[in-house]
């Protein structure tokens, strides 16, 4: 089976260094060029015909995703994997927008690196970890948010069905949220009718179901 043909866009030499010691004893991985800016980069690939580029988003000059996009026109064959030091999510979302295979940080290690190589020459994309862990939290936070808007409920509702769910009785909760006994009654009332549920276990058990616990 013949290596895969890796080409690193990077204007910082030490990086370029590091991966290629980083890469070094990989049989399935051949570093076949090196550019340090967009000119460089697209005078090389068509001289190296690589199967995946590193590409930095940062450089001077014509940036890391315009480069992107000149490639996908250009050599659509090409897959480009953004190796970055940014993991901001607009970055992230218009770097797959324009054709991107994968996006990792800098801080990638080696088996890590050869990982999401192999993968994306397979096909399939790859996200770093760290920045797949954060998309999935805020994923996680937007669709509670919306669950919270379809139930109408506030914030201060849901930490009173917290309290609800860790066993704390009526007069608990009335200290830890500084409210009248008669105020957390008439609170859980009203959260018992936005969830269409009949008690104290039933608002909890909806509350679960759907995320909001």
């Amino acid at each position: 089976m013949e290596p895969i043909r890796l080409m690193i866009v990077d204007d910082h030499i030490v990086v370029r260094r590091g991966l290629r010691s980083m890469l070094a004893g990989a049989d399935d991985v051949e570093i076949v060029g090196e550019a340090s800016d967009a000119g460089e980069a697209v005078e090389l690939v068509t001289m190296v015909h690589p199967d995946i580029i590193l590409l930095d988003i940062r450089m001077p000059g014509m940036d890391g995703l315009r480069l992107l996009r000149l490639f996908k026109d250009r050599l659509p064959q090409i897959k480009v994997i953004i190796l970055t030091n940014y993991d901001e999510e607009q970055l992230l979302l218009e770097a797959f927008r324009v054709g991107a295979y994968g996006y990792l940080l800098k801080n990638v290690g080696r088996d890590a690196l050869l990982e999401a190589l192999r993968t994306v020459h397979g096909g399939r994309r790859m996200l770093s970890p760290e920045v797949m862990d954060r998309i999935l939290r805020q994923f996680a936070e937007l669709n509670q948010q919306q669950t919270l808007e379809e139930f109408g409920l506030s914030a201060k509702e849901v930490e009173l069905l917290c309290h609800v769910a860790d066993g704390n009785t009526n007069r608990q909760i009335a200290a830890k949220m500084f409210w009248s006994e008669r105020t957390v009654k008439r609170k859980l009332s009203d959260v018992f009718r936005k969830l269409d549920a009949t008690d104290r276990a039933h608002a909890v058990a909806v509350a679960m179901r759907h995320g909001l616990l």
